[in-house]
């Protein structure tokens, strides 16, 4: 069997090979990148990206080289869409985005159809539907598209439009817009006389938006792909209310698709490690001719020059090598992470589940009592005259109805106590989450403190130094109580995954809005100000996404309005920054401080901190958060506390 497709492989890159040639010597330019082109993508679809990627980029060199215009977009175009084969996606999107500015610059005449649709792949692959419609509304109004791109645009337009179900909960304008999208999409297909891969899966849509869900799971049969057809079967048991069914389909598709992305991840880890090792046989080959001719040719110092020049570009191409598995152990990693989202929507179903056979049972139960009432009464009728004679026997079974009682009364405690425990436990390990430990530092001093209100809480808080930059969150999860500190945890780890890749702080919240706002059902959200500080320079770069505004030397900042993270997809949160912070205090908290009330309900509120902060000098900052505890501590009294209270100064020195 392998050697048949290698045979194959050999003929192809054969014939190919001929018609470059034939080309070439014609001046047909067009159909010798095309056939260039063709072995790339031939390459890559075989699971061999790596090979495919380096044709794609001798092309371009070659076109370059050579100024043939059309030679630098074919080479861009696939490039673009090998590395989205690689789950590169981001350099995937520029490629395909420079693939269409070239087009349209160097060929007026013609579209860029096939870099849009490839563009609108990737976005709904990554659950960017906004994005997804208008990539396909570009890719439709280009010039002179054929009837067959009209069909793909049209069919991904509507599966886009079918993933804003999630959230629009099949109003009336989605239905309408679906609708028009899909008789648009009827009508060139009728004119093709075929349908598209895509087939199956719209018309499954179609049928989930008229309630249709008998004929939709016949249809969701013929979709040719597995975790797709798993995906809409457990959405269609999801809206028919059969919850026990929507979970056993989502359980088999998260165990299919975590072994599909195993096993794909596996061998893009094979695939580099494969190419790491032929590089370190290639660098292990080089210097030994190396050595040989500096023993033969020493007096050739023009030719030793060169081999070291070489030997300084394999360096550099291992070193690119190590990067790349890096990026692919993060990749597994957030797999990981969706792994765990994943497991949070089975409890989910199996909750739902467990309360209706509660229900159920509880119906029975009342039932089964009911009858043992008449039974009693009838019984009780009947050896009415004979209660003194049963007196002694109604005692003793008295006695053993008290013991039962005093049995179950011992269980429950018992369970409220473990209950305590596993809360305890619970609240270790989300304090154990955020830092306690407040490292001497010659650029600042920092402290930090959280108090949940509750056994477990929704407050959060993280710093760390990298590249003699300080960067630091304080954050509010909605609700309290286990719910919040799991989304609690979830926002840290995003946090520090996507902070130590040194970006600012508006794509870092840009980033964790887009992982905790998809699938987010329960609606729970997150406030949270992100900032970075400069300890060289004084650069004061951040982000507040619906957080309080902190105060730096007593006084509240202005700041960009930004929605909390977790509640919309597809935001683009605004940075800000402030040119030099040294010298100054900088306090961030949450509202469980201002918000701390007395037994008389009055808050504690801004104008009392801000006056605080003004009138108080503080030797340190972990001074001035045990003051403010102190302080806030004696307005409350003896008031239970109603909410999770949160705090961290920094001074800049």
């Amino acid at each position: 069997m392998y050697s048949s497709r290698a045979t194959k492989e050999s003929d192809f890159f054969s014939v190919t090979d001929h018609l470059k040639e034939t080309a070439q010597k014609a001046g047909d330019e067009r159909t010798f990148y095309r056939a260039w082109s063709n072995q790339a993508l031939y390459s890559a679809n075989r699971q061999k990206r790596n090979q495919g990627l380096r044709i794609a980029k001798e092309m371009q060199e070659y076109a370059v080289s050579h100024n043939n215009k059309y030679g630098i977009y074919s080479s861009t175009y696939v490039a673009g869409c090998i590395l989205s084969m690689m789950g590169s996606f981001k350099e995937a999107r520029e490629n395909l985005l420079q693939a269409v500015d070239y087009l349209h610059e160097n060929f007026p005449n013609e579209n860029a159809v096939a870099p849009y649709l490839e563009l609108a792949k990737i976005e709904y692959t990554q659950n960017h539907p906004l994005r997804t419609i208008q990539y396909t509304d570009q890719a439709l109004k280009e010039p002179g598209i054929e009837p067959r791109h009209q069909l793909n645009a049209l069919s991904i337009k509507c599966l886009a439009i079918a993933d804003t179900s999630i959230y629009k909960l099949n109003t009336v304008e989605y239905l309408e817009r679906f609708n028009q999208v899909y008789a648009e999409r009827e009508k060139i297909k009728n004119q093709l006389g075929r349908d598209d891969i895509y087939g199956a899966d719209v018309e499954c849509w179609r049928l989930i938006n008229d309630q249709k869900y008998d004929e939709a799971l016949k249809v969701a049969e013929k979709i040719p792909s597995t975790l797709i057809r798993l995906e809409i079967k457990q959405m269609i048991y999801k809206r028919m209310g059969d919850y026990k069914k929507a979970y056993n389909t989502a359980r088999n598709h998260m165990m299919i698709r975590d072994s599909v992305n195993s096993a794909k991840n596996g061998h893009l880890l094979m695939e580099m490690t494969s190419a790491l090792d032929l590089g370190r046989v290639e660098l292990e080959a080089k210097e030994l001719k190396l050595r040989n001719q500096q023993m033969q040719l020493e007096h050739i110092s023009d030719e030793l020059e060169q081999k070291r020049l070489t030997e300084e570009a394999l360096n550099l191409s291992l070193k690119n090598r190590d990067i790349e598995l890096a990026n692919a152990a993060i990749k597994l990693q957030n797999d990981s992470l969706d792994q765990h989202i994943q497991l949070a929507k089975l409890n989910e179903f199996q909750s739902k589940l467990h309360a209706q056979e509660q229900s159920e049972r509880l119906k029975l139960t009342m039932l089964y009592s009911a009858i043992a009432i008449g039974l009693l009464t009838i019984a009780f009728l009947c050896f009415y005259l004979y209660r003194r004679q049963r007196a002694a026997k109604r005692l003793e079974e008295a006695h053993k109805n008290l013991q039962t009682a005093y049995d179950q009364l011992e269980e429950q405690t018992t369970a409220r106590e473990r209950m305590q425990s596993e809360l305890r436990i619970a609240r270790g390990i989300q304090m154990g989450m955020v830092p306690h430990r407040f490292p001497r530092h010659d650029a600042f001093d920092l402290y930090a403190t959280m108090a949940p209100a509750k056994e477990v809480g929704g407050d959060l808080y993280d710093f760390f130094v990298q590249s003699n930059k300080l960067y630091l969150c304080i954050g509010d999860v909605s609700g309290k109580g286990v719910p919040a500190s799991i989304v609690m945890s979830v926002a840290v780890n995003l946090f520090r995954t996507v902070a130590k890749e040194g970006f600012p702080p508006a794509y870092i919240a840009t980033k964790l809005n887009d992982t905790l706002s998809a699938d987010n059902e329960s609606g729970m959200f997150v406030t949270m100000f992100i900032g970075i500080i400069d300890l060289q320079t004084g650069h004061f770069e951040y982000c507040n996404a619906g957080h309080n505004p902190p105060l730096i030397n007593g006084e509240y900042i202005q700041l960009e309005t930004n929605a909390p993270i977790g509640l919309w997809p597809e935001l683009e949160f605004v940075g800000e920054q402030m040119d030099y912070v040294k010298g100054k205090d900088i306090f961030l908290y949450t509202d469980g401080l201002t918000e701390a009330e007395n037994k008389l309900q009055e808050q504690y509120g801004e104008e009392r901190l801000q006056t605080l902060l003004r009138h108080q000098t503080f030797a340190g900052a972990q001074q001035a958060i045990e003051t403010i505890q102190e302080h806030v501590a004696r307005y409350v009294a003896d008031a239970e506390p109603n909410d999770d209270m949160t705090m961290m100064y920094i001074r800049i020195k």
